[in-house]
């Protein structure tokens, strides 16, 4: 199982039918405020302003290009605006109705609502089999999500993830055979997420794992000690570093099985010794340029002969122009970049192949002369970690 703690030929259609692209995922207000879409920039305009600026530029780019576009946007958790978007042109209509109907949305509805959008659902089978998520917010009452598990059994066929968010599991207000409708409605499911989800003991969220047989990855943000009290067999873990010292039961029981770990805001990462993990394969740290001290001490203490891969991603505390980004390395003790150095070019992890050290940051339109370019980066790691970089690992 995998853990993880704390997204065709173009269709020709009139406008008449593209009005027909019917939002019955999502119930909510939309806010109609906005702003110039010259007066923002670029990442601003392509969550909020895109449909106002793509009818006069769409033809300037390939529709490829453009369905790229409107993947990230889905990715990036922008399907409510697919309907929209879908609206510009003939062009992007297929791409963003294929997007649309992937995703279910069920917030906040009344019971009414909830059994609306079942029976729009049913009507239209065709629906359901496009569905790959189903993003169920009930607020308190999960007995809404019940109902729908119970109308829509056999129905959604193709679905791979589940997201429940903030609600409390109450027994009482679901079906007696509520696991076995779940099963038949979700088996499906390879993925679930939870957040903020009260479950009243790890009995009946155990029951809720049995319910998906197919399940191979677990988002949660507080089930460490169930995991840990099942002797859970985990391959691949993410978490958060301020979460690793809760963490430390649950990895005496899943080293040996263990794959990958990603941590990310490892800053908050404290002392814990990963040497029982033999079979890790792929190691990720992400967190802030300023901490890479820390970075580097964690990785001190990890020494895996099967590690083949470790990638450390770097948000700097400005806008990540070469002179803000090079002062900022500056800033770092010289023994933190050579502890780093040894540690990642030495025989400690001898299948260690390949070193991916990555800067994320935004990118201003008015410093475009000084923002800093793959090549200058690679430069700046280089004369830092000399060795690392002469043995041809880093990248």
């Amino acid at each position: 199982m995998d853990i993880v703690l704390a997204y065709s030929p173009e269709d020709i259609h009139s406008v008449a039918d593209r009005d027909k692209l019917e939002d019955i995922a999502t119930v909510g207000a939309e806010q109609n405020m906005r702003r110039s879409c010259w007066d923002v920039s670029i990442a601003e305009r392509t969550v909020s302003q895109l449909w106002d600026i793509c009818p006069v530029v769409s033809s300037r780019l390939p529709t490829e290009l453009w369905e790229q576009i409107i993947d990230l946007i889905a990715d990036d958790g922008g399907h409510y605006h697919m309907r929209r978007l879908g609206q510009v042109c003939r062009g992007w209509y297929a791409r963003c109705r294929f997007h649309h109907y992937e995703k279910l949305y069920v917030r906040h509805m009344d019971r009414r609502e909830v059994y609306r959008l079942i029976n729009t659902l049913v009507e239209h089978p065709d629906r359901c089999s496009a569905i790959r998520t189903v993003w169920f917010r009930p607020g308190q009452s999960i007995g809404r999500f019940g109902s729908f598990a119970v109308r829509m059994v056999q129905k959604l066929p193709r679905v791979e993830v589940l997201r429940l968010w903030d609600c409390k599991w109450e027994s009482g207000q679901l079906h007696a055979q509520v696991s076995l409708h779940i099963t038949l409605t979700f088996g499906s499911v390879t993925r679930l997420e939870l957040l903020e989800v009260t479950f009243p003991s790890a009995v009946v969220f155990g029951r809720l794992m049995r319910a998906l047989p197919c399940l191979s990855s677990l988002g949660s943000d507080d089930v460490i000690n169930f995991l840990a009290s099942i002797s859970a067999h985990i391959r691949h873990l993410t978490c958060y570093g301020r979460d690793l010292e809760k963490l430390l039961e649950l990895l005496a029981v899943i080293a040996e099985s263990l794959l990958s770990l990603k941590v990310a805001y490892f800053y908050a990462a404290p002392s814990i010794d990963l040497t029982p993990a033999v079979n890790l394969r792929i190691l990720a740290l992400d967190g802030y340029l300023r901490d890479f001290a820390k970075a580097a001490s964690f990785l001190s203490r990890i020494s895996s002969p099967n590690l083949v891969e470790v990638t450390i991603k770097s948000w700097p505390a400005d806008w990540g122009t070469l002179v803000s980004v090079q002062d900022e390395l500056n800033s770092i003790d010289n023994d933190s970049f050579a502890q780093m150095d040894r540690v990642l070019s030495g025989r400690q992890n001898p299948a260690l192949c390949k070193v991916t050290v990555l800067l994320r940051c935004g990118i201003r339109v008015s410093h475009a002369p000084d923002n800093i370019s793959e090549g200058s980066w690679r430069t700046l790691l280089s004369s830092r970690l000399p060795a690392l970089d002469a043995s041809g690992r880093l990248l």
